[in-house]
């Protein structure tokens, strides 16, 4: 949709005479491309306010925006317009309803909890071979934010449209229904996602139909090809134009690369859309050291499209993104190449073969590489050429969990409420910098980090947001001070040699973290200290106190909250004391995961996140109602399978001994990789093909027997050992820890794949 700003204002019902022209809504500050056509719409969220970022979109060129309050800063500009109203949300929405008003079409929207995305992308795929111009929802946006931002995208000769839909709570679904305004209503698979916003499954379902309320036609179904086929009929289409169509993945994959590369691979559909997303999810992850490389497929388009003006898009949006070195492998993007900047470092391939007898690993040193292209082309192998070697056991890191979890306590404070994600301990095992870079786009007030040499590798890595070190006993004040990394203070003698080394340093007001003891006896200034404590702050200008925080022994420890509302009635008199003695303001922050859960009324300024981030609860199910995403899973891959005789024995000291003629699988993971020998001889139980497979024998260095007789297994089938199947609470059980133990145990030579849905 393009519209000027006065056409946008008084579409709200305000008045403005610019005619400047808008055609992109953005309310991610983050994913700023086309700043002179950008209306930035100012969000009020849980998580954010995107009136905290209008004077930064006004530097980097945006001229127009969409605001509740104008910042007094920019007050006076005489080159913004800024369209002030009582809700932006609400606007948004509006200014989507009045662009679908624009269009009298067939408009497809689809809800369910599985299957929306991957019924989308095969309707669009087909449609496009019909030579029909199609809208659709970017990637899956759903939300109540990213419904109105798809539906913007009507244009005026838009001949279908189809939109997902997604909910997770009770009274959402009405707002998204008014927006989208199908013709036709879809229903994919329902399953248990999201069940923990709604009384039962029975609610879900009933407002999952508030879509399907005023359509023509109505469709449900669990067959993702089958919905597709249905509704290419109701829209008049041939089902048969499926023919060929793939369906797609919705992963978006970060991994280790050769030669220090960093590798992103993108097997979403490819055309012009998703491209943008998949480089605006790159640019999040630049850094200074190494160059911007995209190896880019053949763009899906319809029939009859103008594919020049296409490639000259993709070559402007590349410019803007910051691409340095391009290699297009296809044979229609390759005869358009004089449709791409001259200036770029571009090459030019028909087909992946003439990539791969082209390939030299040399060719690529300290590159971040974006692979995209079209998925029966085959850049899969693509990928497996550049990615770096790795162990056949892989931990893949969910980073759209990540951020659900920290939305979903997030959902738990007060909105100015800052939240300290822990990423100590290598992110509790899942690796810290991916966590890292998606908690800073994502809002986080502050990473936590256990020891400097933690904070100083997130800083080589372009982390920019402010980190606290928890144990900063160290010698290397110089690179404490020189990364920017804020200490935590937990004596008298360690405060005076921090201010002796900041004054030598030449630093002053240098932000340090006062820790209490209140009951974990373990480190922090106690009631007796706090005097002495005050002088040294005083009496020095070299360092100042930016928070003061203590730790709860047992929030998560039913049976004893008597001593944790101890804790939190000493945390408080003794903050109190600091708040008379100090002469400035300073943050505080006692709470842990549990205490976020249990005690939310003591949140302060600040609270601290650690395992519930990484979808674990400290709490048992029935004490807690938040429904936390599992984001990690480790699994292996069978290499060998044998059938043993009953009474045969299995590995050292021949331990395990079978009961009965049994398939024995050998998965290439042991203790060196962090599989504890006490999982051995059955005591731990693995996932093949959806069938629970008890461990055989002694756990092994690099090894260890399952068996599959009941699982239908053959070589090269995956074994989940933790993850969505098979909870890590459960191995934490069997060793009688806690599940941090266990997650944090992964060695690192356990290859790490980061991905988005």
């Amino acid at each position: 949709m393009k519209l000027s700003v006065k056409e946008i204002a008084a579409v709200l019902g305000k008045t403005i005479s610019s005619t400047r022209e808008v055609s992109e809504l953005l309310t991610d500050s983050r994913s700023l491309c086309d700043a002179e056509r950008t209306l930035f719409v100012a969000l009020r969220t849980s998580v954010n306010d995107g009136h905290k970022y209008i004077a930064e979109m006004y530097r980097r060129g945006v001229r127009a925006f969409l605001v509740e309050s104008v910042p007094e800063i920019l007050s006076s500009v005489s080159d913004a317009e800024f369209i002030v109203v009582d809700d932006t949300a609400k606007a948004l929405a509006t200014l989507a309803s009045y662009a679908r008003s624009t269009v009298d079409i067939p408009v497809v929207g689809i809800t369910g909890s599985r299957g929306k995305t991957v019924v989308k992308e095969l309707v669009y795929a087909a449609l496009l071979k019909a030579g029909r111009k199609v809208v659709r929802s970017p990637r899956s946006w759903n939300s109540q934010i990213g419904v109105p931002l798809s539906v913007w995208r009507l244009e005026r000769d838009t001949e279908i449209a189809v939109f997902e839909a997604g909910i997770d709570h009770p009274g959402q679904m009405e707002s998204l229904a008014a927006v989208i305004r199908p013709t036709i209503g879809v229903i994919t698979d329902i399953t248990g996602e999201h069940d923990g916003g709604f009384e039962s499954r029975e609610q879900k379902i009933s407002e999952k139909r508030i879509l399907l309320e005023n359509c023509a036609t109505r469709i449900e179904g669990s067959d993702n090809r089958r919905v597709a086929a249905e509704i290419l009929e109701a829209l008049g289409e041939s089902p048969s134009l499926l023919d060929g169509v793939r369906e797609v993945s919705t992963r978006l994959d970060v991994h280790d690369g050769v030669n220090d590369c960093l590798m992103i691979y993108d097997e979403f559909t490819s055309d012009y859309v998703s491209l943008v997303a998949a480089l605006d999810f790159m640019c999040r992850r630049k850094t200074a050291s190494r160059r911007n490389t995209l190896i880019l497929g053949d763009l899906l388009h319809r029939k009859g499209a103008d594919v020049a003006k296409i490639y000259r898009e993709v070559s402007a949006m590349l410019r803007l993104a910051g691409i340095d070195r391009l290699i297009c492998v296809g044979a229609e993007i390759s005869r358009y190449a004089s449709e791409f900047d001259p200036l770029m470092a571009s090459e030019f391939m028909t087909t992946v073969d003439d990539f791969l007898k082209d390939y030299n690993i040399s060719r690529f040193d300290s590159e971040l590489i974006l692979i995209k292209g079209p998925a029966d082309a085959g850049f899969d192998e693509i990928r497996r050429r550049l990615e770096s070697p790795r162990h056949q056991s892989i931990l893949e890191v969910n980073l759209d969990a990540v951020v659900d979890n920290f939305n979903s306590f997030k959902a738990l404070l007060k909105p100015q409420t800052g939240v300290v994600a822990m990423v100590k301990a290598s992110g509790y095992g899942t690796g810290a910098l991916e966590l890292a870079k998606t908690l800073q786009s994502q809002g986080a007030s502050y990473l936590a980090v256990a020891v400097v040499e933690e904070g100083v590798s997130l800083r080589r890595a372009g982390i920019t947001m402010p980190i606290i070190v928890l144990n900063p006993v160290t010698t290397n004040y110089q690179a404490l001070f020189a990364y920017g990394l804020e200490p935590t203070v937990f004596s008298l003698n360690e405060l005076q040699l921090l201010i002796d080394e900041a004054a030598r340093y030449g630093k002053s007001d240098y932000p340090v973290h006062i820790k209490l003891e209140t009951g974990m006896r373990r480190l922090g200034f106690v009631d007796d200290e706090i005097d002495d404590l005050l002088a040294v702050l005083n009496s020095t200008d070299n360092v100042k106190v930016s928070s003061v925080f203590s730790h709860l022994a047992t929030a998560d420890c039913l049976d004893q909250d008597a001593y944790t509302e101890s804790q939190l009635e000493t945390f408080a008199r003794m903050t109190e004391r600091l708040i008379e003695g100090l002469q400035y303001p300073f943050k505080r922050h006692i709470l842990n995961t549990a205490g976020i859960m249990r005690y939310p009324g003591h949140q302060y300024d600040m609270v601290r996140l650690g395992i519930g981030l990484y979808g674990i609860s400290p709490l048992p199910p029935e004490a807690t109602e938040i429904k936390l995403r599992t984001v990690a899973r480790l699994s292996s891959t069978i290499i060998s399978l044998k059938h043993w005789a009953a009474g045969t024995t299995v590995g050292y000291g021949r331990k395990g001994v079978i009961t009965r003629d049994s398939i024995i699988a050998t998965v290439p993971i042991g203790y060196a990789d962090g599989i504890d020998r006490h999982f051995g001889c059955g005591h731990a139980r693995f996932i093949v093909n959806g069938h629970l497979c008890p461990t055989v024998g002694n756990i092994c260095m690099d090894l260890c027997m399952i068996d599959v007789t009941d699982a239908d297994a053959h070589v090269g089938d995956r074994v989940e050992i933790f993850g969505p199947e098979a909870p890590i609470e459960n191995l934490a059980q069997t060793l009688g820890t806690i599940p941090y133990e266990v997650l944090s145990s992964v060695s690192p030579r356990i290859h790490r794949i980061y991905f988005r849905e």
